[in-house]
């Protein structure tokens, strides 16, 4: 008896340390947002509500990239996966810097809506020995408040980066092409 005690003990433990992060981050809700860049490719995101205070969670965002050696134009699509950015005095700042590449994506969060600027970088080969940067350039986008849950389906894209982010703070990319 005094086993299986122990067990059931040790079962609930495990249940209530895996479970607790989860209902934590969904404390006081979550607001999403949906809108679109200059480009006029789509992007999605919520705003958690947590016990830490309100976090940006990304979960797409589409640009179109310019080779200006190669002339090759192509969209790269961003999925993100774990992670939540602070928002603080309504805004927030996500950069992922590699080694050769580097995105960004940083906004101004009201209850309605939100706007700034995003950005990619990719260091490519040119048709030759050298290097080129395709770029997005400076990328304006704006999103309303979702008032019900919506469909908005991600945009199919040339290239998907899956970028996750692991509870221990390591940062993990999958690029797929087609």
């Amino acid at each position: 008896m005094t086993m299986r005690k122990y067990l059931v003990l040790s079962v609930l433990g495990v249940c209530v340390l895996v479970l607790a992060p989860v209902t934590s981050a969904f404390a006081g809700g979550s607001t999403f947002y949906a809108g679109k860049n200059s480009q006029g490719q789509t992007l999605l995101f919520s705003v958690d509500q947590t016990a830490s205070g309100p976090q940006f969670d990304p979960f797409f965002t589409t640009m179109v990239v310019h080779c200006p050696a190669t002339g090759n134009t192509f969209k790269a699509e961003f999925v993100f996966i774990g992670f939540q950015i602070p928002i603080k005095n309504g805004k927030f700042k996500l950069t992922l810097n590699d080694l050769s590449d580097r995105f960004s994506w940083s906004g101004t969060i009201t209850p309605t809506k939100a706007s700034g600027p995003e950005s990619f970088d990719l260091a490519a080969f040119d048709r030759g020995t050298g290097l080129q940067d395709c770029a997005t350039g400076p990328v304006s986008w704006a999103a309303k408040a979702l008032s019900a849950a919506g469909k908005t389906a991600a945009p199919g894209a040339s290239y998907r980066a899956t970028i996750t982010k692991e509870s221990d703070g390591s940062v993990h990319y999958a690029v797929t092409h087609g």
